[in-house]
């Protein structure tokens, strides 16, 4: 039990005794459970309580009156997404592993004996979603400070690959041309084979002084693609290459926006998971295809169907597949998923099924893999929760949860993904 005194009417002290699942320490007070962000397990802090949902506490103003042996310093400002950072290993990988255990705990299921876990290092992020805002002459460009609107604004980061990071200091700087007094935004910047991307999400729409700032910055600093998203479909401002990556041995043109792993590293973890798990299946189902991200390689191993809702990514996937001369192994489909699941009768025509959901899973779709005689599933998730219902329902069909990667690419925040392996009984 944490240990706990009174200092006021609303300030208390507290020892914290655990993670929790979010990245907030966990603490008790009174009978109630209290989030405590920016500490860690077993240290004793000095907060402010105030209610929280579900009954619970939040602290906020935390001091840190006793720090934990695996508190690390810090040489970079702290922003919302690595509020973990603080925290030496061993203890943070054990947790991310721990995150994934107890999700499977949750819905009575346990880790399998086929169990490894991959941890990207700093300095590989590829994609970064930067926030801005400019108040009178200053540009603040950087990421939000934790549960709060604040930009902290960043110089340096640790978890950007150097190309991205260097290309801060002239974006904030043409970022003084292109935004007005009060103008905020928000930046989606990828390194992509060609140059970066970058996609403008921003109530105002450009005038033709700030498209021609945004010219001449993309000439100078080797971007292949600035869009602009006001409303509706995004706008390309300048397009001087396609943005391309390389999935398998196959450039694709990346659409605007798109869905891609925030590292290569990362990409690489999850995508040899994958392949090892599908074994030697020659009648493949991709579900959730994306732009291709493991199609290419599959289409080596069977006959790949990718399956894809997103009309702009399904047709960077066909067309890259067109241009590598690869109709007689990939054949494709525009479908939702979600409201629309492969039926039990389609899925019969497949040895292997691996799908890639968002973070809210494939509920339907597994509900529909329960019901099929698919012999091996592979699934990849970013949200060990949706996961480990959509697997108690697999389990709950007819399948066995035989293996489960666990791959850290979200480096120091509470994400974590995974990649499992289902056979059937």
């Amino acid at each position: 039990m944490s240990r706990e005194r009174r200092t006021g009417s609303d300030v208390v002290e507290l020892t914290t005794t655990a993670m929790g699942g979010q990245g907030d320490a966990l603490a008790e007070w009174q009978g109630k459970r209290v989030f405590v962000p920016s500490a860690l397990p077993g240290e004793r802090v000095r907060a402010r309580l105030q209610p929280a949902a579900g009954g619970d506490l939040a602290a906020s103003d935390v001091e840190i009156l006793e720090p934990s042996p695996d508190r690390r310093a810090l040489e970079t400002a702290l922003c919302g997404g690595c509020a973990l950072q603080v925290w030496a290993e061993p203890a943070y990988r054990d947790w991310k592993v721990d995150m994934v255990r107890q999700a499977l705990g949750h819905r009575g299921l346990d880790l399998p004996e086929r169990f490894e876990s991959v941890f990207v290092p700093a300095a590989t992020r590829r994609r970064a979603d930067f926030a801005v805002v400019r108040q009178g002459s200053e540009v603040r460009l950087g990421f939000h400070a934790r549960g709060s609107d604040v930009i902290v604004d960043q110089h340096v980061c640790p978890i950007l690959v150097p190309a991205l990071g260097d290309l801060m200091a002239p974006l904030r700087a043409v970022l003084r041309q292109v935004l007005r007094d009060g103008d905020a935004a928000d930046i989606l910047a990828t390194e992509t084979l060609t140059g970066f991307d970058l996609l403008f999400t921003c109530d105002a729409t450009p005038n033709a002084g700030q498209r021609a700032a945004l010219a001449g910055f993309a000439a100078q600093h080797d971007v292949a693609r600035i869009g602009w998203l006001s409303r509706g479909t995004p706008e390309p401002i300048v397009l001087l290459r396609p943005p391309q990556v390389r999935f398998g041995d196959v450039l694709v043109d990346l659409p605007m926006p798109s869905f891609l792993q925030p590292s290569a590293e990362g990409e690489a973890t999850l995508k040899a998971a994958v392949l090892a798990m599908v074994g030697k299946a020659k009648r493949i189902a991709e579900l959730y295809a994306g732009a291709g991200t493991f199609t290419f390689d599959l289409a080596k191993i069977g006959k790949a169907h990718a399956v894809e809702g997103s009309k702009p990514s399904l047709a960077a996937l066909v067309e890259a597949a067109k241009r590598a001369q690869l109709g007689h192994r990939i054949t494709t489909e525009a479908r939702d998923l979600e409201h629309d699941p492969l039926t039990f009768q389609e899925l019969k025509n497949f040895d292997a099924v691996v799908f890639d959901p968002p973070r809210a899973g494939a509920k339907a779709q597994s509900e529909m893999l329960a019901k099929a005689r698919v012999k091996r599933i592979v699934a990849v998730s970013c949200n060990p929760a949706t996961f480990a219902r959509d697997a108690r329902t697999l389990v709950d069909g007819g399948y066995d949860l035989a293996a489960i990667t666990v791959v850290d690419q979200f480096i120091w925040s509470p994400h974590v993904e995974l990649v499992a392996e289902f056979r059937r009984r």
